[in-house]
């Protein structure tokens, strides 16, 4: 069986972050984003394509160089063609029924159990379907008889016909690329999909946990997730000891905390933390904070350092930004 990741996306609600990354290679506690799918692949997953527009040669480089042990083949995207187009675009490399991942989920679904309900459905393409609360965010399903009969994309809360919503997992049989039109962007749930209900579309609920990492809400949504999940650790060469830390925490390997740290906060390597209080938040390798300073609900990108006393709340902080003392970033996006 072969699997599909989309991640080409050019990664924009991310920004600054992803000016000078792809956003599939976002750090997300201790690996970028999109690991977390390959470590979960089991064996009957020989070989994964990756369909990418935006960082094709930074994630053909690192796939060069990194080994997950399943073959990987990065194939580039020339130009953005959505979600459809990007499956669209690896056909060629396609052999028979094959899965697709949107890149930016981290969840626990079961590779496997998602093929054999695809097999026992016996139609054109199963959807993997996760429950929220509320589902006017999403895309949403409507069921019969062990059937998707309908799609209905960001409805009022009151009238979603379910509160399942799309997880962005799915297989799909070979006939799916007759339904997409060549060369130009296709979206897969707005276009595709409602051509495919005739055909036969099975649902796939599954437990565990789910969150896609597209926005700043979202990935501190999913940090929060897999550091609830056990992903919380303080390496044994970091120096938390003059500091206050409420878990679930991770502090990565150089890291010097004085200050109060947590809950769901992650340090990335060699970060530098003064009598400072961080609650909430991620920050990448090699940040400095200052005394004083206060930051929540941010993502503070690598290299940057933050002034003595300054207060950030609900920001993404780009790679190497001097925040000054005293400044206060709320609801911001701030470049180099």
């Amino acid at each position: 069986m072969q699997l599909v990741i989309i991640a080409g996306g050019l990664g924009t609600r991310l920004r600054p972050l992803t000016l000078n990354r792809p956003k599939a290679l976002v750090p997300l506690v201790d690996r970028p984003q999109i690991v977390y799918t390959l470590d979960s692949l089991p064996t009957s997953c020989e070989e994964v394509l990756i369909a990418v527009n935006y960082g094709f040669e930074p994630m053909r480089e690192f796939f060069r160089t990194h080994d997950f042990g399943v073959e990987i083949r990065v194939v580039e995207e020339p130009k953005p063609l959505g979600t459809a187009g990007a499956i669209k675009n690896v056909q060629r490399h396609v052999r028979g029924t094959f899965a697709v991942y949107n890149g930016d989920v981290v969840d626990t679904i079961d590779f496997d159990r998602l093929v054999e309900a695809h097999r026992k459905g016996a139609g054109i393409g199963t959807i993997a379907l996760w429950p929220v609360e509320d589902p006017s965010a999403f895309g949403v399903v409507a069921i019969e008889g062990g059937r998707i009969t309908r799609f209905v994309e960001k409805p009022p809360r009151a009238e979603a016909p379910s509160n399942l919503v799309n997880a962005g997992r799915y297989v799909f049989e070979p006939m799916v690329f007759d339904f997409i039109e060549d060369g130009r962007g296709v979206s897969l749930e707005r276009e595709v999909f409602p051509k495919l209900i005739g055909r036969g579309l099975t649902p796939y609920r599954y437990d565990g946990f789910w969150s896609e990492a597209g926005t700043l809400p979202s990935y501190l949504h999913s940090q929060r997730v897999l550091l609830d999940a056990g992903r919380g650790k303080i390496s044994s060469d970091a120096d938390v000891s003059a500091g206050s830390l409420r878990p679930p925490v991770y502090v990565a390997g150089g890291s010097f905390v004085e200050g109060r740290l947590g809950p769901h906060v992650v340090l990335g390597k060699s970060c530098k933390i003064g009598r400072a209080s961080v609650t909430n938040a991620a920050l990448l390798e090699a940040v400095s904070v200052d005394d004083k300073a206060e930051i929540s609900a941010s993502i503070i990108g690598t290299g940057a350092s933050i002034g003595e006393g300054a207060h950030i709340r609900d920001s993404i902080i780009g790679d190497g930004v001097q925040v000054p003392p005293y400044a206060t970033i709320f609801d911001d996006r701030v470049s180099a």
